[in-house]
């Protein structure tokens, strides 16, 4: 009895300190961590309650348990969800517990029959979950988030068989028979058994909040704030490693948007910030098999384009010029088009960094600057009207 009532004690201080944790979480990572943090501390209280509560009558201590009990499922399944970007199905879900626990509370109350109970309690519990362990299933990729998963669908698994069993070594309306069964050390062994495997999904759900909270540090760190693009460091780790001394083939494009500094002193730094993001969103649809697009910095792009030729990339670049160009910005309040100018060039046998390609896309976006902007220069490209004294770019 001892070994029991020690058991009941740390279970719920265990849960509620993982709900906790899971809470405060949320503040550096917004999303599933409030949920698992409500499951876990719903289902502390529920595991408590007929402790704490010790005086009530046995029917409101189980009525009270059963709803804490639902609340906690309820929120493990959005926090599945949530985490997955699933459709949460939130009032289906909410109206299959709040029917499930009626029944529940008629079983206790009119019935008085405590088998039924918690057959139909734990059973529905096991539904409730499994619903959302079924919509995320194949949504799990990384790692962490297959673990997750597993650990859900272990809970449901044992929830199932602890069902099985009661209803095989009890007989209906045999009180005798359930108490004997509740008494027994098997049933004390599945209870701890359930209780691991709770602890451990806690452990995986922590492992899964870790991993966000870094991966949102290290995305903050690696993109820019406005765009959404990389940033410099960011494109420095999207770049492919060399690979015997040479960077890999590809094709670098600079694209700079001309006279920006005229539409912030003219229109204002908020319509400055509209155009810097439409012409972000304007590179990412015309280079679509880049690797990495970047914003370097003001109005300053590079994007790195992998086993692309310089023509290509070059026909590429033209492309987001034009579409550029053609951009309105009257709902911005910005009068008139704005238009922007592109470097190529693409890597070489000699580069040992995209550095050497990038100075040279560079030079060649100066060129097309000087010989009247709106325009794009590669490698090896004379501009078109230039005068002869112009150098060409090698």
């Amino acid at each position: 009895m001892e070994q029991t009532d020690n058991f009941a004690y740390l279970l719920p201080f265990i849960f509620f300190v993982f709900g906790t944790i899971f809470l405060i979480a949320n503040r550096w990572s917004p999303g599933s961590a409030r949920y698992w943090g409500l499951g876990y501390i719903c289902a502390a209280f529920g595991f408590a309650f007929p402790i704490l509560a010790y005086w009530l009558p046995l029917p409101i201590q189980a009525i009270f348990s059963n709803l804490l009990f639902f609340a906690a499922f309820f929120s493990y399944g959005q926090a599945l969800l949530v985490r997955f970007n699933r459709p949460t199905w939130f009032w289906t879900r909410f109206e299959f517990a709040i029917g499930a626990f009626a029944v529940v509370c008629w079983l206790i109350v009119v019935r008085e029959d405590l088998r039924s109970q918690l057959v139909i309690g734990d059973a529905s519990l096991a539904v409730l979950l499994a619903i959302s362990v079924f919509a995320v299933w194949k949504h799990a990729r990384s790692p962490i988030d297959k673990m997750l998963v597993g650990m859900a669908s272990l809970v449901v698994f044992e929830t199932a068989v602890r069902v099985t069993v009661l209803l095989v070594s009890t007989s209906a309306g045999d009180f005798a028979s359930l108490d004997q069964f509740l008494s027994s050390d098997y049933a004390f062994l599945m209870q701890v058994f359930a209780s691991i495997i709770g602890f451990v999904m806690a452990l995986t759900v922590l492992g899964s909040v870790v991993f966000d909270v870094v991966t949102g540090h290290r995305r903050a760190a690696e993109h820019d704030p406005l765009t959404d693009l990389l940033n410099r460091r960011g494109f420095e780790q999207a770049l492919p490693d060399a690979k015997d001394g040479a960077f890999p083939a590809g094709a670098v494009i600079i694209g700079d948007i001309d006279h920006f500094k005229q539409v912030n002193d003219r229109f204002g730094h908020a319509a400055g910030d509209h155009v810097i993001i439409g012409f972000a969103e304007r590179l990412r649809a015309s280079f679509r098999n880049a690797s990495a697009i970047a914003r370097f910095g003001g109005e300053e792009f590079v994007t790195f384009l992998p086993d692309v030729s310089r023509t290509d990339a070059a026909d590429m670049a033209e492309e987001a010029r034009l579409a550029f160009e053609a951009m309105d910005w009257s709902g911005q309040g910005v009068l008139g088009s704005i238009t922007a100018s592109f470097g190529v060039s693409t890597t070489a046998p000699g580069d040992h960094s995209v550095h050497d390609a990038i100075a040279r896309a560079d030079a060649c976006l100066y060129v097309a600057k000087n010989a009247g902007r709106n325009r794009v220069i590669s490698e090896g490209q004379r501009p078109p009207d230039s005068p002869p004294t112009l150098r060409v770019v090698s």
